[in-house]
């Protein structure tokens, strides 16, 4: 009984230390996630903080932003082209595990991808109907990803017009061009309401 009254008060007060602890995580995800970082130290083992306030999506569509703002500035050389390039695929497997959803985020991610892969179609002269295709095919991604997404609407016409000014064919129609998520034709949209 005596053993009982002494662990008691040592219980309480690990348990008191852990709940502070865990406090001190959560208010340091808030001030992370304000200052726009992606990761965040925190005191409490198994991140607890970052599962109870269900973090994780935020910080995927953070890193995959700074991913994709990394690489899209910077240019290969002949000094740094393999780590450019690898850097690029992170930044594009990234992406594309966040437009594989539906919203506002996948949306974005969608437009970002389209940003990449139309990029790579006008440095290479903008004549590659694969590249062409799947830049396409990214911004389609992106409004069905998201219907009520002006700007993505706005990007995927501002493409499809760029196109055929030029002169580029795809092969396909801009509803069954397929983009880095795979998603093609009616049925990757968002299910309708019926009758």
């Amino acid at each position: 009984m005596r053993a009982l009254r002494l662990a008691l008060p040592l219980v309480l007060i690990s348990l008191g230390v852990l709940v502070a602890l865990l406090a001190a995580d959560v208010r340091l995800w808030q001030q992370t996630l304000a200052d726009g970082s992606v990761a965040a130290r925190p005191r409490v083992p198994w991140d607890a903080a970052a599962r109870v306030l269900a973090v994780d999506d935020d910080v995927q569509v953070r890193r995959a932003i700074a991913l994709f703002r990394a690489t899209a500035s910077t240019r290969p050389r002949l000094d740094n082209a393999l780590a450019v390039t690898g850097a690029r695929a992170h930044a594009e497997t990234e992406l594309a595990t966040v437009a594989n959803g539906f919203g506002a985020r996948a949306s974005q991610a969608g437009t970002l991808l389209g940003v990449l892969a139309f990029g790579d179609l006008a440095r290479g002269g903008g004549r590659n109907a694969s590249q062409a295709q799947t830049a396409l095919g990214d911004f389609a991604d992106a409004v069905r990803a998201d219907p009520a997404n002006e700007i993505a609407k706005f990007d995927l016409e501002l493409v499809t017009r760029s196109l055929v000014a030029h002169g580029v064919r795809t092969g396909t129609t801009e509803g069954d061009a397929a983009g880095a998520t795979g998603r093609t034709g009616a049925g990757s949209g968002v299910p309708g309401q019926g009758y």
